[in-house]
């Protein structure tokens, strides 16, 4: 499979770079890595590559209806594995358009900000567990219809998926997974506030779901999803907040975050909750609290992360971890 991405990139990578020779330009590239330190300062250091990651894109001259994506990634969370993220296209038409393909489904509010821009050093853990393709690479295979009024007011979509990530392909398979999401965008002046919900059903067989179930259990039956999420921002400010909740043949696993930045010049201050209640009996169910700091040298280009991570349990702070990262744009 690595093979053959690598020549699937290649092969773009030349295209777009023959299209620099046209009058018109009509494939266009980007990528960014974030390096990482994080430590406990006891007994845990480690240094990491966060993400290494590329993209090609067709600009708008390409087509006036269609376009597509292909992204390609490098992590040390990943065992340094190198492999494809998406790739899909997109047809639009008037107030609607559609994704075919393998892509991100429409669901929540933070998977639809991308992590370069993200505050905060990483998504809320409820977010990684609970979003539809959480530990099976987030992505997935299938097609997606999406629709938004002229002002934008409201924005939705309706997906079908393979519904078993990209991490495996089953040839042999009988499950299904659906996906829904509309969000209310409300205009108040320069301020930005957004409300809306995702749901999902999906019809498992034999899925390992890491850390929602024990490692030991493969879960079959009917796996359904909803969320909840609202967002308000000004120039200098915002605040978000998601709740997300799976129900697995009746046995239910919940939890929510809220996010704060403040913004000033090019520093940002982040503040941050989180709990997450998953399905497996030892663990550890108590909130945890972000403070960070990021210096934006060059807006979202050349960013500088210093973020804290813990619990306060019995009043005192536990399984403090301390991060910072350099996140570099390419182009």
């Amino acid at each position: 499979m690595k093979k053959w991405v690598l020549i699937l990139f290649l092969v773009i990578s030349i295209s777009a770079l023959g299209q620099e020779t046209q009058s018109v330009k009509k494939v266009d590239w980007n990528g960014y890595t974030q390096l990482r330190v994080s430590s406990n300062f006891e007994d845990n250091t480690t240094v990491m590559l966060r993400r290494l990651k590329f993209w090609l894109y067709s600009t708008p001259e390409f087509s006036p209806h269609w376009s597509y994506k292909v992204q390609v990634l490098f992590t040390s969370w990943m065992q340094e594995k190198f492999f494809l993220q998406e790739a899909h296209l997109i047809y639009k038409t008037g107030l609607f358009s559609f994704d075919i393909g393998q892509f991100i489904p429409c669901y929540s509010l933070q998977w639809t900000q991308p992590d370069y821009q993200i505050a905060a050093i990483e998504r809320a853990n409820v977010i990684n567990t609970l979003f539809p393709n959480a530990s099976l690479g987030i992505r997935d295979l299938g097609g997606q219809i999406n629709f938004h009024t002229k002002n934008k007011f409201i924005e939705t979509s309706l997906g079908a998926f393979n519904g078993y990530g990209i991490m495996e392909y089953r040839f042999n398979s009988s499950g299904y997974m659906l996906t829904h999401r509309t969000a209310f965008n409300i205009p108040l002046a320069k301020n930005k506030f957004q409300f809306g919900y995702s749901l999902q059903f999906r019809e498992a067989e034999d899925m390992q779901l890491k850390h929602l179930l024990p490692d030991s259990v493969l879960f079959t039956g009917q796996d359904i999803r909803y969320n909840l999420f609202a967002l308000f921002k000004t120039r200098h400010w915002a605040l978000q907040a998601e709740y997300l909740t799976a129900d697995l043949n009746g046995k239910k696993a919940q939890g929510f975050y809220v996010l704060s930045t403040i913004n000033f010049k090019k520093s940002q201050v982040v503040f941050g909750v989180e709990q997450y209640e998953d399905l497996i009996a030892e663990t550890n169910n108590q909130p945890h609290y972000r403070i960070g700091y990021n210096y934006l040298i060059n807006k979202d280009k050349i960013k500088l992360f210093l973020d804290n991570y813990f619990q306060i349990i019995d009043g005192s702070m536990e399984n403090y971890y301390a991060s910072v990262q350099l996140q570099l744009f390419f182009n």
